[in-house]
């Protein structure tokens, strides 16, 4: 790239830089108030809940930086059409694409950048995340006790609480474990609190019973209890790991591609695990969609002094549009292998289309309208 380039090209990236950084934070910020609560009204460690939202981060990531970096093609070429820069190139003889280059360059930066994330970081965080969170569920399950609604602590293991109060006191608890079907127990008691035992989290129950169904002789064992002890470690972070099946956002593009079709659970999600591979080497080329989209509306036609927002509506429309589509298409394809090709199609047919409005002459079409009608 020549000068000129080079410096389009610098300004392209602080912007993209700053605007990743201010939806970086927006969506760390949300990611944070989900766990706050939790921080606050319990005792487990907040290095551990700040590890979990940095590491929830990536998949954002992967969103987030190309639309940063299409709102900083939008705003960079737009400010230098309106400071008249671009008109000055124009009129010392560079064309659409050689003024389209540093865009061009800006797009696959981004692009190995969302690679790089798809292929490693996405899985690799995924994988941590999900083993924090396994364990943080092991120590720390109390915690995640709210009142006024259903908490599934693990599958098969369910406790409502109607209010619970800052010292850790209980009311209106019912606990159900169906963790062995064949004798499902239901617990209610009118009031309970919240202790950390050695082994682990329990609930403390009072003035309650414990119902036990036994399905082989269907007969329900009944015991009431003026106290009684729930242990709410509900599972150990071992034996958690060894029988959980990963899901698809934590496998690498490999795994993803060549599903174990021995294994009964990779062979029933077999659609799913290829859908997610598919998109994960797609969505790079998003940011090649979304700089064509961006040139072909401010480059195309002729430079008006009234300003360009009418081209930068239609773009911005045009790129959420083409982004609403992918996602449509991302979901539909977890269900139907045969739109796997659509997700390449999808971005490539953007790029052509912003290429040939690029190219568009100045009134052309005004010129055919007007040829029709003579």
């Amino acid at each position: 790239m020549n000068r000129i380039s080079l410096y389009i090209f610098r300004h392209l990236a602080v912007a993209t830089v700053i605007s990743t950084t201010v939806l970086t934070f927006a969506i760390w910020l949300t990611q944070s108030l989900r766990l706050i609560e939790v921080i606050v009204d319990g005792s487990a460690p907040f290095g551990i809940f700040l590890q979990m939202v940095v590491l929830s981060l990536p998949k954002f990531l992967t969103v987030v930086i190309p639309v940063a970096m299409v709102g900083a093609v939008l705003f960079t070429y737009n400010r230098l059409l309106q400071d008249s820069e671009l008109v000055v190139m124009r009129a010392a003889g560079m064309g659409p694409v050689r003024l389209a280059l540093p865009a061009a360059a800006m797009a696959i930066v981004v692009a190995l950048a969302v690679m790089a994330l798809n292929l490693y970081f996405v899985p690799v965080s995924n994988q941590t995340f999900r083993d924090i969170r396994t364990v943080v569920r092991a120590d720390y399950s109390a915690l995640f006790l709210r009142e006024g609604q259903f908490n599934a602590l693990s599958d098969g293991l369910t406790v409502y609480i109607r209010e619970r109060a800052r010292n850790g006191e209980l009311s209106g608890i019912l606990i159900h474990d169906n963790r062995d079907p064949a004798e499902p127990v239901t617990m209610v008691a009118e009031r309970g609190a919240l202790v950390n035992a050695d082994a682990g989290p329990q609930v403390v129950l009072f003035d309650g019973n414990r119902q036990e169904a036994v399905r082989a002789t269907n007969q329900v064992n009944v015991l009431y209890f003026d106290q009684y002890a729930v242990d709410l470690q509900t599972l150990e972070p071992q034996v958690a790991d060894a029988v959980r099946n990963r899901d698809a956002d934590e496998r690498f593009i490999g795994e993803l591609l060549n599903p174990d079709m021995e294994d009964n659970w990779e062979a029933a999600q077999s659609v799913e695990l290829r859908s997610e591979g598919h998109q994960r080497l797609s969505s790079p080329l998003m940011a090649f969609g979304f700089v064509a989209i961006a040139m072909g509306a401010l480059l195309s036609g002729e430079f008006s002094r009234r300003g360009q927002n009418g081209r930068l509506l239609g773009a911005i429309a045009a790129v959420v549009l083409l982004q609403a589509c992918y996602m449509g298409l991302s979901s539909a394809s977890q269900e139907n292998a045969s739109l796997f090709p659509a997700l390449y199609a999808l971005p490539l047919a953007a790029m052509v289309a912003g290429i040939l409005l690029m190219h568009r002459r100045p009134g052309a079409w005004r010129r055919r309208i007007l040829h029709a009608t003579a």
